[in-house]
C-alpha cells in the first residue's frame, strides 16, 4: 500500500522545510518536492499543515494502581490520546509492588495492552523487589523485549527497594544492556519532614512541596550517580523538576557516569502557587517530585545537554 503526503511543512529534530513524502508499505522511501502518486496510492494533502516524525512518549501510567488510588484511563482511552496528539510509540511504566512477582506484574500489564493498543507500546519495567526469583524473571522479560528497568528510591514498602536492591538491579541492567529510569528522592527524609508537618498541623496541598524540597530530589539523584558509577550502568532520571537535581546529573556526567534526564509539562509551565491555592483547589496540582518555583523553570527548557 502506497501513501502520498503532498505539501506538508516537515519539521524534523534539524530541519523545517515543505514537500512530498511517498511511504511503501509503511516506510518512507522519498522526499521530495513535486512527487508522482505510485498507481492507486492514498493521497493525503497536507498543505497548511505540519508534518513530523511519530512522537515516541518515554514516561506514561495507564493501568497505575497506586498507594490506595487507581488511574482512570484504560489503553483505549489513553493510545488514541497518544495518537491525537501525535505521538505513535509510549512506554508504560510496568510497577507490580513488593508483593508481587515481576513475570506476573509483567503479564498483568501486557493483558492490558494487547489487541487494545491503537499506537505501539513497550514497558519499563518496574524493580520493586530484588531476590534470585526477581532477578531470572527480569531476565526473562528482557529476552522477551523490554530494554529498561523502573526503580523508586521513594514509596518505602510500596515500590521504593533499599541500598542492595539498587546495587543488585543495576548490575543486572549493566549485564543485560538494558537502561534504568529512577524516581529520584531521598525516602528516609520525605518521611521525617511528612511527620514534622503533620505534627505541626500542616495538611494541604500547600506543604506537599516543603514536605520534599529541592534538596531532597537532588539527594536521590546524587546517591543514585553513586551506585551508577560503581556499576558502570545506564540510568536515566524520570520527572526532574529543579535546577539542583540538574546539577547533580551533570556533575555526575562529568565523572564519566552515563546518565541521562527527563522533565515533564508541569514543571515547565506550572510553578508552586498552583499547589496553594485555597479551599483545597491546590490538590489538582500535587505530584512528586513537586511543581517548583518559577526560578526553576528556565534552567529546565534549556538543560540541553542532556
Amino acid at each position: 500500500m502506497s501513501l502520498l503526503i503532498t505539501n506538508g511543512r516537515i519539521v524534523t529534530s534539524t530541519e523545517d522545510y515543505s514537500a512530498d513524502i511517498l511511504c511503501e508499505d509503511e516506510k518512507i522511501q522519498q522526499i521530495g518536492q513535486n512527487l508522482a502518486p505510485p498507481p492507486g496510492a492514498e493521497v493525503i494533502d497536507a498543505a497548511g499543515k505540519y508534518v513530523f516524525p511519530g512522537f515516541i512518549d518515554p514516561h506514561v501510567h495507564i493501568h497505575l494502581p497506586f498507594m490506595g488510588t487507581h488511574a482512570k484511563d484504560t489503553y483505549e482511552s489513553a493510545s488514541r490520546a497518544a495518537l491525537t496528539g501525535g505521538t505513535t510509540t509510549l512506554i508504560e511504566m510496568c510497577c507490580p509492588s513488593r508483593q508481587e512477582e515481576p513475570l506476573a506484574g509483567f503479564e498483568k500489564w501486557l493483558s492490558k495492552a494487547q489487541g487494545i493498543s491503537a499506537c505501539d507500546y513497550t514497558f519499563h519495567m518496574g524493580v520493586t523487589r530484588f531476590d534470585d526469583l526477581a532477578a531470572a524473571q527480569l531476565r526473562e522479560i528482557v529476552q522477551r523485549g523490554v530494554a529498561s528497568f523502573k526503580i523508586f528510591l521513594a514509596y518505602k514498602g510500596a515500590f521504593g527497594i533499599d541500598d542492595q536492591e539498587l546495587f543488585q538491579t543495576l548490575q543486572l541492567a549493566r549485564e543485560l544492556g538494558v537502561i534504568v529510569t529512577a524516581h529520584c528522592e531521598n525516602e528516609t527524609l520525605v518521611a521525617e519532614l511528612q511527620q514534622r508537618l503533620l505534627n505541626e498541623g500542616k495538611t494541604g496541598p500547600e506543604w506537599h512541596e516543603p514536605s520534599r524540597p529541592t534538596c531532597v530530589e537532588a539527594g536521590g539523584v546524587q546517591h543514585l550517580m553513586t551506585f551508577a558509577q560503581l556499576t558502570k550502568a545506564h540510568v536515566y532520571v524520570v520527572h526532574t523538576s529543579c535546577r539542583e537535581a540538574i546539577e547533580a546529573a551533570e556533575a555526575a556526567r562529568q565523572r564519566g557516569v552515563k546518565v541521562w534526564i527527563e522533565t515533564v509539562i508541569p514543571y515547565l509551565l506550572l510553578d508552586d502557587t498552583y499547589a496553594q491555592q485555597p479551599n483545597f483547589e491546590g490538590a489538582r496540582y500535587v505530584m512528586s517530585p513537586p511543581i517548583r518555583s518559577r526560578e526553576h523553570q528556565e534552567i529546565l527548557w534549556n538543560a540541553r545537554s542532556f
